[in-house]
């Protein structure tokens, strides 16, 4: 009797042992995969996936809209050039018509003088004012170049008060010269021309010839 207790006790505890074997055996069976780690196609629990870091990519203007925009800014300022000398041109030849509007009148059409007088250029004067002037020259595209005073020498001897400036619509005097002159149609008696120059020494050149 007491052996066979001993017999069974003995198989129930092979049992027990051999139960973990056959369930490993199992789990081992053709056509199961086992997980695999750090492999290609692998799932590791314990691998981060890093993403690629952000570019920050900087644009920079294309050259050919950095030529466009320097190309409107030198046209918008040629323009502007442009306007002003047109402006200056017309104010220019506006002074021409005010001083007829004021009664200047050519000298060449007052008595027998050249219509243009190199070095002096087309020449107007008030005739109240005559011998002295003021006269007014213009060169030949209506710009006034400068204001002459023409004083005998007889007032200059009797010492008489000479008080020579240029009308108020004239542009600014640049500089003065001053000579003499023996006499010529409308002004035939010794006197000297007192030149007041809205021009610079270059551009008395308008008047040369």
């Amino acid at each position: 009797m007491h052996l066979m207790k001993l017999a069974a006790a003995l198989l129930a505890l092979l049992a027990i042992s051999l139960a973990p074997a056959s369930s490993f055996a199992q789990s081992a069976q053709p056509g199961l995969t086992p997980p695999t780690f750090n492999q290609p196609g692998g799932t590791d629990p314990f691998s981060f996936q890093q993403s690629e870091p952000t570019r920050v990519v900087r644009t920079e203007p294309q050259h050919g809209l950095r030529h466009a925009a320097r190309k409107r800014r030198v046209v918008h300022h040629q323009k502007l050039d442009t306007r002003a000398k047109r402006a200056k041109r017309e104010t220019q030849e506006n002074v021409q018509t005010i001083a007829i509007g004021q009664g200047y009148k050519k000298v060449s059409e007052l008595v027998q003088f050249p219509a243009f007088f190199p070095g002096l250029g087309i020449i107007y004067v008030k005739p109240d004012t005559l011998p002295l002037g003021p006269f007014l020259c213009f060169d030949r595209r209506k710009r006034l170049v400068a204001t002459v005073y023409m004083v005998p020498i007889k007032d200059i001897d009797d010492h008489k008060t000479f008080d020579g400036t240029a009308p108020a619509f004239a542009p600014k005097v640049d500089h003065t010269t001053m000579y003499f002159n023996a006499g010529h149609p409308g002004v035939d008696v010794p006197h000297y021309h007192i030149v007041l120059w809205h021009v610079s020494k270059d551009g008395e050149q308008r008047v040369a010839q």
